[in-house]
């Protein structure tokens, strides 16, 4: 007699793929590979048969893990999915055998205090959780859900650097990769999977300006737009340009740099300036805002829908911020326009 089955993968096998899931027997200390050959020869259509094969052959209880399971893969195609990926993996653990109707707030609750993040994060994950759920309901894998309490949305924090807080911040960048990537993080705001993603392609150095949405990709929420590249930053591209050994703007040894926080954190430990990746977008937009810049057109450089996220957070830091209020307040002449 088996256990629960654990989620499943799809891997080449004998020419073509297989789909491929560990089993727990009883008495043994390890779990088993199970490898089964599929029919498909290409990997979209692969996919598309293991999930199939894995829904419909599957006769165990529709626990926590089996939703997540199953909705990721039908997110697979989605931009989203990488992130659903990162926040099951933390939250595997505490939720894979749960009964999905009998989650509750006490449960929730539970899990949050298991979990030592920020509560952005931890209502992040939640959030996936619940959203899965209700693909579940939908999809009428099963019937009943219980209720995800989600931790307060706290008021966001932007962290920014002063301009000799990044000149000391840069200084303790050693590696070349990471020097470029930093330049374009703080001269382009543009989101830290951008930048990594951005390939030499989709720099026009004739226009002056970097493509940060690849081709076929799908806008979400979270734009990428086409950005200017100013004076110092054309510098840096040109000279990383004529040193390339890839496709990849950010490289290291000719590969695509995966993640960049170990670069930060050791610069942080450097330089005695502390900042993320996205410190950087932050730093690059209040800048904007303090030099001025209309809010519709810092929005279009943070590839923000409209122009009410960028209100919410970087109007403050203009220089003209709520004046004219101020102003009328005072008696003061109030003009419109």
């Amino acid at each position: 007699m088996s256990s629960e089955p654990g989620p499943y993968t799809v891997q080449r096998f004998r020419g073509g793929f297989a789909i491929v899931h560990w089993v727990q027997e009883e008495g043994d200390d390890k779990p088993k590979r199970h490898r089964t050959q599929l029919s498909a020869k290409d990997r979209a259509s692969a996919e598309a048969e293991a999930r199939k094969r894995w829904e419909s052959g599957d006769d165990s209880p529709w626990t926590v893990e089996r939703v997540m399971t199953a909705y990721m893969a039908s997110i697979a195609h989605k931009p989203s999915h990488g992130r659903t990926q990162d926040a099951w993996k933390a939250m595997k653990t505490f939720w894979r055998s749960i009964d999905p109707a009998a989650i509750d707030e006490t449960m929730c609750r539970s899990y949050r205090a298991t979990r030592k993040v920020e509560d952005a994060t931890a209502r992040l994950e939640l959030m996936k959780l619940s959203t899965a759920l209700n693909w579940a309901m939908k999809a009428t894998k099963i019937t009943v859900r219980g209720n995800v309490w989600l931790p307060a949305k706290g008021e966001r924090k932007t962290r920014h650097l002063t301009r000799p807080e990044f000149d000391r911040f840069l200084a303790g960048m050693v590696a070349p990769h990471a020097r470029l990537y930093a330049l374009i993080g703080l001269y382009t705001c543009a989101r830290p999977g951008a930048i990594l993603d951005l390939t030499w392609d989709r720099v026009d150095f004739m226009r002056g300006q970097l493509d940060l949405n690849p081709a076929g990709r799908a806008q979400t929420s979270k734009r990428r737009p086409v950005v200017p590249i100013g004076n110092r930053l054309m510098e840096a591209m040109q000279d990383a340009y004529a040193a390339r050994t890839s496709v990849f703007v950010v490289e290291r040894a000719g590969k695509q740099v995966g993640n960049i926080k170990k670069a930060f954190q050791a610069a942080s430990e450097r330089s005695n300036v502390h900042a993320t990746p996205y410190t950087l977008r932050h730093t690059g937009a209040v800048w904007a805002a303090e030099a001025g810049v209309p809010m519709p057109e810092l929005a279009q450089m943070l590839g923000h829908d409209d122009d009410r996220t960028t209100q919410q957070f970087y109007a403050r830091y203009s220089p003209g911020y709520l004046k004219k209020v101020a102003d009328a307040i005072e008696g003061k002449a109030y003009a419109s326009g």
